[in-house]
């Protein structure tokens, strides 16, 4: 059993390149067991991922952003390059990567899982948990193995790549994750994972004796508009109450054009058929070819599509709702170690014209809690059901305790 001292010590730092990101991290993480980089675009990926192996002998995994998240500036950000160091000797890291994911997304999820498993090595600490006095209940919730996935933002296939880590790591994987971003230029994203990765998807497995939880929530409420989808394929939205998708869709947003800037603002959800039936967020992009509509996410056959809303107050309460879940998941009594935020840059959009940032309500609830996280082309979750999926206009949140699952 713990005794001392805590069991996690975390580094976070923010700079204009990766060097000054990962010292500003050292002077709280000296000897870290996993870098986690969250970098602009803007920057040449393989100087920020040198400039950090220069710094560190630990694995590293991460991405390029549409944002950065830091806990050590005031408001998230943009153009910079975040770090955040996590030492604990309870911690065990794997980290894989699956190639070719454009050309075969299944089985590059497969390939990811594959090697991350492969690559890590058992903790001795989880030798504890067939001892710890705790009941089949406690035993159950504990999250031996935490996997966290970073596609490539610029696929488009994150529900078929799921489908593969799913098929090995099955259904009741706990799975958290964001795709890669390139500052909203839509050109080509990189992938961190002891190197520099484009066109693949990352998976970092973590395992050991430290608490770990994670949730997923989006600021939107249903409105009594909608339609339903008589037709559908993927991610492409052909029909709605039986008419060309674009046609009916201008006369529930009663605009001319579907533009990209007309739903950046006007997203839509429909309930999930697991038993949480909450509702999941689907965002389209514009009007595609033959009057249908693509959306950013898949939108399955005979779901009722609603237009969704928010407010400034609702927004703000459902954060802090899904960080209570997260931590709750994780089974955490006192100590939250670190944050880490995969948040959609629609959102980002939405809370910028709401006025409130997740940093502050982090330090409202937590006070001066380590935080990281970047601003995603979408979202890699379960919802409160246990249905992984991939979403849009979410956060998806990882809560890691400074606290011991025996604690």
């Amino acid at each position: 059993m713990f005794i001392g001292k805590q069991p996690l010590k975390v580094g976070v730092g923010l700079g204009k390149d990766g060097s000054d990101a990962v010292l500003n991290a050292l002077e709280d993480a000296r000897n870290p067991t996993l870098a986690i980089v969250f970098a602009t675009s803007k920057l040449n990926p393989h100087e920020v991922y040198e400039s950090i192996r220069n710094e560190v002998e630990c694995p590293i995994v991460g991405c390029t952003t549409a944002g950065e998240i830091a806990s050590c500036a005031g408001k998230e950000q943009t153009g910079k390059v975040a770090v955040m160091l996590l030492e604990s000797k309870y911690l065990s890291v794997g980290i894989g990567v699956g190639k070719n994911y454009k050309e075969n997304p299944f089985e590059a999820g497969v390939r990811s899982v594959e090697e991350a498993y492969k690559d890590i090595e058992f903790n001795p600490y989880l030798l504890f948990i067939s001892a710890m006095r705790k009941t089949a209940y406690d035993i159950i919730k504990t999250k031996i193995f935490m996997n966290i996935v970073l596609p490539d933002g610029m696929i488009g296939a994150e529900e078929e790549m799921l489908r593969g880590i799913i098929s090995k790591l099955g259904k009741s994987a706990h799975l958290i994750g964001g795709s890669s971003g390139d500052d909203l230029r839509f050109e080509r994203t990189y992938q961190f994972a002891n190197g520099v990765y484009t066109n693949s998807v990352v998976l970092c497995v973590l395992s050991g004796g430290l608490k770990m939880g994670t949730a997923i929530g989006h600021p939107y409420y249903p409105t009594d508009i909608g339609a339903a989808v008589t037709k559908s394929r993927g991610r492409i939205v052909y029909e709605l109450d039986g008419e060309p998708a674009a046609d009916r869709m201008r006369e529930i947003l009663g605009v001319r054009k579907l533009t990209p800037e007309v739903f950046a603002e006007k997203t839509f959800g429909f309930r999930t058929i697991d038993v949480s039936r909450e509702y999941v967020v689907r965002s389209a992009v514009s009007e595609g070819e033959n009057k249908s509509i693509p959306f950013y996410s898949e939108i399955p056959d005979g779901v009722y599509l609603k237009l969704m809303n928010t407010n400034r107050e609702y927004a703000i309460k459902k954060f802090e709702e899904t960080l209570d879940k997260a931590i709750a998941d994780a089974g955490i009594k006192k100590n939250v170690g670190a944050i880490i935020i995969f948040n959609c840059v629609l959102r980002r959009l939405a809370k910028e014209r709401l006025g409130f940032s997740d940093l502050d309500i982090i330090r409202e609830k937590f006070g001066d809690v380590p935080v990281i996280g970047f601003d995603t082309y979408g979202e890699q979750g379960a919802t409160s059901g246990g249905s992984i999926g991939h979403h849009n206009q979410t956060s998806a949140i990882l809560v890691i305790g400074n606290e011991l699952i025996t604690q």
